[in-house]
């Protein structure tokens, strides 16, 4: 039977403090951690609705408005603003006191328990001007986003490595561990995030090989093409793409292994964005940085198209 929620009755709110384990040498909040905190959050309101398992399927641009410090107590809120067959749009946000420091919007999909696609019969209606806006928000990304992610199953199976010939590059590979899953079978999208915004940042940290640090300032809009399930193998490959005055741009690209039969897929390419800052939390330069190869700089002019593009949304 279908029910009808109101759009605040699918809020979920979770409480967080932030301890050290959270934060750098500046006591400031890791950007993995806070889009940690706000995609698990975001699956658990999907999860109210769906009734079921419900994973990410995107997540569109993330950014960070102010830092969260050390010791900080902070609201993470989520709501589901519109139901379509078996997806979800979900709006999050990270909130000190009136203030909000970070929003975010993602896409979550109903899932059965062999981690295919199934239909969410409850939906959501708006019951004021303020969710009926919302709803109307959340239909036209959705609207947007379908020209993205037509391609998806193609995207799937294209392994290829986007950080080939960069000079500035590393990977990465782990195994998918208990302790790295919702439910012991599938990943957690927030820990795989809190993995990649980690390893951006130490690519970012060995180019600059000076005292300093850098902080996630916000990530492009990313698709997530298959699920990564308990035992699995994933490689992260990262790319610094991008370095202005004070900042970088870092492609990050995630491939899952199945260990039973070594057939690779492409989970996921990302394009996080760090500032180098110095000991008071102020913006630092960068060393130079020319492109070189030809490779270099299609990839260059490409993040700089992002950048525009970014800036305009």
């Amino acid at each position: 039977m279908v029910s009808y929620l109101r759009i605040s009755n699918t809020r979920v709110t979770t409480k967080r403090l932030i301890h050290y384990e959270n934060t750098n040498f500046l006591g400031r909040l890791h950007g993995g951690d806070m889009l940690n905190f706000l995609v698990d959050t975001g699956m658990i309101s999907a999860m109210k609705v769906a009734r079921g398992l419900a994973v990410i399927a995107s997540i569109d641009d993330v950014v960070f408005k102010k830092p969260i410090m050390l010791g900080d107590i902070i609201d993470i809120e989520a709501e589901v603003d519109y139901v379509g067959n078996t997806s979800m749009e979900v709006s999050m946000r990270a909130i000190k006191g009136d203030e909000v420091l970070v929003e975010a919007f993602a896409t979550y999909v109903k899932v059965d328990e062999f981690l295919r696609p199934t239909i969410v019969e409850n939906k959501v209606y708006a019951e004021s001007n303020e969710e009926l806006e919302r709803y109307n928000k959340a239909l036209k990304r959705r609207q947007e986003r379908a020209e993205n992610i037509k391609d998806r199953i193609r995207k799937r199976y294209d392994t290829s490595d986007p950080t080939y010939g960069l000079r500035y590059r590393t990977e990465s590979t782990y195994f998918v561990t208990p302790d790295m899953t919702y439910d012991g079978r599938i990943i957690s999208a927030g820990k795989l995030l809190k993995l990649m915004d980690d390893i951006g940042g130490a690519l970012c940290l060995n180019y600059i090989s000076e005292e300093g640090a850098v902080v996630t300032v916000s990530i492009n809009s990313t698709s997530f093409y298959t699920p990564i399930r308990l035992s699995d193998i994933i490689k992260i490959r990262a790319g610094i793409s991008y370095i202005g005055s004070t900042s970088f741009e870092v492609i990050l690209n995630v491939i899952r292994l199945d260990p039973r039969n070594f057939v690779e897929e492409h989970v996921t390419t990302a394009y996080f964005n760090y500032v180098r800052i110095d000991k008071s939390g102020r913006p630092t330069k960068v060393k130079e940085y020319t492109p070189i190869t030809e490779r270099e700089k299609q990839v260059y002019q490409e993040a700089i198209e992002r950048r525009k593009k970014f800036l305009k949304s």
